[in-house]
C-alpha cells in the first residue's frame, strides 16, 4: 500500500498505561515520515500528571494532542476508549494509525481498521510482543531500537596453511644423504637421532604454545558475545526496584530500561 497523499490525516493511539514517554518521542520522529499532514495523538494526558514533560511535548509543532475521557473505571478502561477513538477516525476516512503499546488487547483495534477499506497500521512496541500483535500491524517497530549486527568477516586461508606448516615441521627430518665421502655407518645413525630428538622438542612446544592460547581465545569470544550487563546493587535499591516492578506490572528489564532511558534523557536536557 502507498502512502504518497499529503493531505491525509496520521492517528497515533498511545497507550499511556503501558508505554514509556520516550517510546511516544521515538514514535513522532518515525511519524514525520508521513509530513506535511495533520498529525493527531490521542491518549488520556490526565492519568499521568507527573510526567512534567508532556506540557513541553504538547507544544511541539505539526502534532495536535487529543484528549479522550474513559466511559467507566477499570483496568481496560483506556483499551476500550482508545477502540472508540479508532472507530471514529476510521468512519471520518483515516487510514493512517501508529498503535503504541505491547498489550495484545489492541489486535481488535487492527482487526476493526481493516474490517472494510484496508488501514495501513504501524505497531510500536518492545521485544516482548506477542506474534499475534505483530502479525495485526503492516509494520512493527521494536524500542527501544535493536542494533545491527555486523557482517561476519570470511574465513581466512591462513589457519590451514599454519598447519601445514606445523605438519611439516612435525616430520621427522629425512637421512643425511650419501656423499661421494661415505660416513660411517655410527656417525649416520647419531646424526638421525639428534634431528628426530629436536624436532620432537619442536613439535611438544607447539602443541603446548596451542594448548595455553585456546582458553584464552574462547574466553575472548565468550565476553564478546555476552549480551547481559551484571551490576551489583545494595539490597535496599534491589527491593525498591522489586517492589515497583510488581506495582507496574512490567519485567524488571524494562523498568530498568525504561529508567535508564529517563536518566540519560534529563542528562541531556541538563
Amino acid at each position: 500500500m502507498t502512502l504518497d497523499s499529503s493531505t491525509e490525516v496520521v492517528a497515533i493511539l498511545y497507550d499511556i498505561e503501558n508505554a514509556p514517554f520516550e517510546m511516544l518521542d521515538y514514535t513522532l520522529s518515525k511519524a514525520r515520515r508521513y509530513q506535511p499532514c495533520r498529525t493527531i495523538v490521542i491518549s488520556d494526558w490526565e492519568a499521568r500528571p507527573e510526567q512534567k514533560r508532556w506540557e513541553k511535548l504538547m507544544r511541539r509543532p505539526g502534532f495536535t494532542f487529543r484528549q479522550i475521557s474513559r466511559t467507566y473505571q477499570g483496568k481496560n478502561s483506556l483499551d476500550s476508549a482508545l477502540y472508540d477513538s479508532a472507530k471514529l477516525l476510521y468512519d471520518d476516512g483515516v487510514r493512517r494509525f501508529f498503535i503504541i503499546t505491547t498489550d495484545s488487547d489492541f489486535v481488535r483495534i487492527a482487526e476493526y481498521l481493516n474490517s472494510g477499506t484496508p488501514s495501513y497500521i504501524i505497531g510500536v512496541g518492545t521485544k516482548q510482543a506477542s506474534e499475534t500483535l505483530r502479525n495485526a500491524y503492516d509494520e512493527f517497530l521494536v524500542y527501544p531500537p535493536e542494533e545491527k549486527k555486523p557482517a561476519s568477516r570470511k574465513k581466512t586461508t591462513a589457519a590451514p596453511e599454519t598447519e601445514s606448516k606445523q605438519a611439516k615441521a612435525a616430520e621427522p627430518a629425512p637421512a643425511a644423504k650419501k656423499t661421494k665421502t661415505a660416513r660411517t655407518t655410527k656417525a649416520a645413525k647419531t646424526t638421525k637421532t639428534t634431528k628426530t630428538t629436536k624436532t620432537t622438542k619442536t613439535t611438544k612446544t607447539a602443541k603446548a604454545a596451542a594448548a595455553v592460547q585456546a582458553p584464552k581465545s574462547a574466553g575472548q569470544t565468550a565476553a564478546l558475545t555476552a549480551g547481559t550487563l551484571t551490576v551489583n546493587l545494595p539490597r535496599t535499591l534491589r527491593e525498591s526496584l522489586q517492589a515497583r516492578q510488581e506495582a507496574e506490572g512490567v519485567s524488571l528489564d524494562e523498568l530498568v530500561t525504561y529508567l535508564l532511558m529517563r536518566g540519560m534523557a534529563r542528562w541531556v536536557e541538563d
